[in-house]
């Protein structure tokens, strides 16, 4: 997969690298082969985010409390890992060609949470936008008015009356679980050689895979 910086998981299965061998020695088209085996694949790594659990069924590990904590209470309520905004799931594809079949990602976080790992974050500045509510302007849950009150202003409505205060955030360094989504396990081993003994029953005078 092109990108920035690119790790690969490369699969080295001795059974389905027999099944491989034997098909192209008789002389099968091994693009038709790899083209299945990609879809297979990257259905197999889509149901993962699903399950929310890494080949062979191990969960994920859930969110730290500190970052349950952070959430707004309609995530919290239903916390789904790594499908916030479904960018990573989305960014999950599968490449086939004459030899190979890849399944993976080209975002640049994709490896941290495949693998895990500590984000440093820099000390950085930062800007807040307040809007200053009139006197009895505003009404809280119950109906009551109140007083004026400093408050962060939504995005539709900066444009009017906006206050700035900037300000700095210090460095920090954040520790990402490992959850992993991309490899295979039995169940897929089991599917690549049955995709791979349908091929060899295409062929000319075979029944089944050796």
């Amino acid at each position: 997969m092109a990108t920035g910086a690119a790790i690969t998981i490369e699969v080295d299965d001795a059974p389905i690298r027999a099944a491989l061998n034997a098909f192209a020695e008789r002389g099968g088209d091994l693009s038709a082969v790899m083209a299945d085996l990609g879809a297979a694949m990257l259905t197999s790594t889509q149901q993962r985010f699903e399950a929310q659990a890494a080949p062979g069924g191990e969960k994920w590990a859930p969110f730290a409390p500190s970052t349950l904590k952070r959430m707004p209470l309609r995530r919290r309520a239903n916390p789904f890992l790594l499908r916030d905004k479904a960018n990573l799931y989305s960014s999950i594809h599968a490449d086939t060609g004459d030899t190979f079949a890849e399944v993976g990602s080209n975002l640049a976080y994709a490896a941290i949470h495949q693998f895990g790992g500590t984000v440093k974050i820099p000390e950085r500045e930062q800007t807040a936008t307040f809007i200053i509510v009139p006197k009895g302007a505003a009404t809280t849950k119950d109906g009551r008015r109140v007083g004026s009150r400093l408050r962060f202003a939504k995005a539709s409505t900066r444009s009017k009356t906006r206050h700035e205060r900037t300000f700095k955030a210090g460095g920090h360094s954040v520790t990402i679980p490992a959850r992993p989504y991309l490899g295979i396990d039995d169940a897929d081993r089991t599917e690549i050689l049955a995709i791979i003994e349908d091929h060899f029953r295409g062929l000319p005078g075979v029944e089944a895979a050796p």
